[in-house]
């Protein structure tokens, strides 16, 4: 059944869907960034997600009541990935909908929506549907009632969908109790940590260095190597020929006014509280000590974790911003209400705005003048640049006859498919971009390429000057190889002998000590004991004397006890049954929804967003 369903299927984004809802119940705001016409972000046959749409979402998703957060921070944060997951999954679904021919009733979203406990008030002791607060709620949201039910009804539809999934029988139960013991082992053990010996000086026995040598033959091959010849172009050839005048600096700089603004903002300390009562006891009792971090201290509160410095109004939505740049003082705000809680503030500085004059930011302008005219020249030049490529004329001739100055040839030598330079029979990495490394393997010898776009603004003609066949090395060839990875070798053996030794001759209470080692959320432990490093010493037995290679060094341990606690929480096996049913599940949706993406060719436009958003 499950290999017929597939056919039908399309992406990994359904984990991402089914939370539409619930995302749009999050505190938005709104922005638009732009004008200009850009084809979708996201396409299939009957459906399209715009660009716009995307950068609206983006903008709503890092908007919260606590604010805070810029638009790098968002993207580090994984924030336009999922807007994008979301859209494209909205996308996909609606297209597979359409194409099963499945609808909706008006009823079936008309009873979700009067059952849904958001929704009611209490009447009479009665909790029944309250279009008042259905309204108020959307309104708060920045949610019209058409997307609200919009949403609703994909997320009908999904559920239409997937139903048949949720009848299969795909989980045993009895894995939850061996899965919490696993999760809760607590290991103690005794360790030493043994920097690495210096560089090994002894010579080496030339029998063992064949013997390694033989032993190890098909790790000494060259493989086929390409020597090549390019021309790059890019602004910088041009950048010689451009003369900025005064006047061009003025009138940019009116232009770009803003960019050398840097907005008011403000440091604060903010306590959110569950309760207006807690809220207005806290704030009293600040006006009455006159010490916020103290009183925050005997809450419990860290300074770091209730504080907020260079804030600027449009890091904080709406009813957040209002509130908090309202007042010119410093000083505590009284309490207000957001969808999070009871906020209590107090102001500690404010950093008025500053503007940049244009002497500041004259070299500045005049840069970016002469690589925004250099660029236009680029532009100017490459069809004729192609033109001569295309001609058949060679490297040195598309030099003489391009109208270009300061054009020049450049080589690399040696380049392998993966990349790698190879110098003395040694492997070194290079700075070869990528679209550039699996061009250089479609041309035959002595072929000069077509104009290759590499990056934005940067381009290649390149000729495949010669070829070099795999090549096995020779012991002598090898040598210097051999000697070198066999001295890195001894290094770790001898530090390894040494660290065991070390370890046998320690008194127990010298030795270095962990109690209640946990698989996960580990803290305070030295960068040594990283994930790889922990996992690996769960996988050892009690009382074995065992060691691991680490970047820095030797770490020689022993288990000396293990525990697990064996209390069984019923809600929480529970709830472990529950997660990996739902895991499974969502595992053969993702499957289901990957295919449906490719079944419906949905076509993708990710690189519209690279001019404007920086992602890295």
């Amino acid at each position: 059944m499950l290999r017929a369903l597939r056919n039908k299927s399309q992406s990994f984004l359904f984990k991402i869907f089914l939370v539409l809802i619930v995302i749009g119940f999050a505190a938005w705001g709104v922005g638009d960034l732009t004008g200009n016409k850009i084809p979708p972000i996201f396409k299939s046959n009957d459906f399209e997600v715009s660009y716009e749409q995307i950068i609206n979402d983006f903008n709503k998703s890092r908007a919260t009541n606590t604010g805070v957060i810029d638009i790098q921070t968002a993207i580090q944060n994984g924030l336009l990935n999922n807007v994008l997951i979301r859209n494209k999954a909205k996308l996909i679904l609606n297209q597979e909908t359409q194409y099963l021919d499945l609808t909706v009733p008006r009823s079936i979203i008309k009873k979700q929506i009067l059952e849904n406990d958001q929704f009611k008030e209490k009447l009479n002791n009665k909790n029944i549907f309250s279009e008042k607060k259905f309204n108020s709620l959307l309104r708060n949201n920045n949610i019209t009632e058409t997307d609200y039910i919009e949403n609703l009804q994909l997320q009908v539809l999904n559920n239409k969908i997937f139903d048949h999934i949720y009848d299969i029988e795909i989980y045993n139960t009895s894995f939850s109790k061996d899965f919490y013991k696993w999760q809760n082992k607590q290991l103690d053990i005794n360790y030493i940590f043994t920097p690495y010996l210096r560089e090994i000086n002894e010579k080496l026995d030339n029998n063992l260095k064949k013997t390694y040598y033989n032993d190890n033959k098909n790790n000494f091959k060259i493989p086929k190597l390409r020597n090549i010849s390019f021309i790059s172009f890019t602004p910088n050839l041009f950048y010689d020929e451009i003369i900025i005048s005064n006047e061009q600096i003025t009138n940019s700089y009116n232009e770009r006014i803003s960019e050398f603004k840097t907005p008011e903002t403000r440091n604060y300390f903010q306590i959110i509280f569950k309760t207006k009562k807690e809220a207005n006891n806290f704030y009293k009792k600040v006006l009455n000590k006159n010490n916020f971090i103290s009183q925050a201290k005997n809450l419990k509160f860290n300074e770091t974790d209730i504080k907020f410095e260079n804030i600027n109004k449009n890091d904080l939505t709406k009813n957040v911003q209002d509130i908090i740049f309202k007042t010119s003082e410093l000083g505590l705000i009284k309490p207000f209400k957001t969808n999070f809680g009871f906020h209590v503030v107090n102001i500690n500085k404010i950093n008025k705005e500053k503007v940049q004059t244009m002497n500041e930011v004259s070299d500045i302008i005049k840069k970016d003048l002469i690589h925004n005219l250099a660029t236009e020249k680029l532009y100017e030049n490459i069809e004729s640049i192609n033109d001569l490529a295309f001609s058949g004329n060679n490297l040195n001739e598309i030099i003489k006859l391009s109208k270009i100055k300061n054009l020049k040839i450049n080589k690399k030598f040696n380049v392998s498919r993966n990349g790698m330079i190879y110098n003395n029979f040694k492997p070194l990495k290079s700075n070869l971009n990528n679209k550039f490394l699996n061009e250089i393997w479609n041309l035959e010898i002595n072929e000069v390429s077509e104009l290759l776009e590499l990056n934005e603004n940067e381009f290649v003609l390149f000729n495949i000057d010669s070829e070099k066949n795999e090549k096995q090395l020779t012991y002598a060839e090898a040598e210097k190889i051999v000697i070198e990875e066999l001295k890195e070798k001894l290094k770790i053996k001898n530090t390894k002998l040494k660290s065991v030794n070390n370890f046998k001759k320690t008194n127990y209470e010298n030795l270095n000590k962990i109690f209640g080692l946990k698989r996960f959320e580990n803290k305070n432990l030295s960068n040594v004991f990283n994930d790889y490093i922990i996992s690996n010493i769960f996988k050892s037995k009690v009382g074995e004397i065992k060691s691991i290679d680490t970047a820095t060094g030797i770490l020689t341990y022993k288990i000396i006890k293990e525990s697990s606690k064996m209390k069984f929480d019923p809600k929480i096996l529970k709830q472990i049954d529950n997660n990996f049913k739902e895991n499974m599940l969502s595992d053969i949706q993702s499957s289901y929804y990957k295919n449906f993406e490719t079944f419906h060719k949905i076509k993708s436009n990710l690189k519209s967003l690279d001019n404007l958003v920086k992602l890295n």
